[in-house]
């Protein structure tokens, strides 16, 4: 059987319908590109914040095994912590440590950890952080 020119033509795609194909695919990933971009960025800064309250945390949990009188020796301002809470020059956290004695009430000890995470993108400390605080007695 023969198979006429105009047959064999309509009979596969083309270069021309092969480039138009990859132009809409092409377009479609460009269109998606910075969706893709924030979704990133919004799952580095939920890791981040999740991070940082584990940090927070790990300091409150190293105050409730010292004593009541020694938990003012944890007070620190602006202290530069990598991932896991120890101090580095280039961590993207910063863990401040407030110790106030008699405070909500007498004979108490509130300590205040605060954990300010870096802006990854401008870079330095730019107000995203972390707060918890818990109160403390002797018995």
């Amino acid at each position: 059987m023969k198979i006429s020119s105009a047959q064999a033509r309509r009979a596969g795609f083309g270069t021309i319908e092969t480039m138009i194909a990859l132009m809409v695919v092409l377009i479609g990933l460009a269109s998606a590109s910075p969706v893709i971009t924030q979704a990133s960025h919004a799952i580095r800064l939920g890791r981040d914040h999740y991070v940082a309250t584990t940090i927070a945390l790990a300091t409150l949990e190293q105050a409730r095994n010292l004593d009541v009188g020694l938990l003012p020796l944890l007070a620190v301002t602006g202290r530069v912590v990598n991932d896991q809470g120890l101090p580095t020059a280039d961590g993207h956290f910063r863990r401040s440590v407030v110790v106030q004695q008699n405070v909500p009430s007498a004979g108490m000890t509130q300590v205040t950890v605060t954990v300010e995470i870096a802006d990854r993108r401008r870079g330095g400390f730019i107000g995203a952080q972390q707060n918890t605080m818990m109160a403390y007695t002797s018995y």
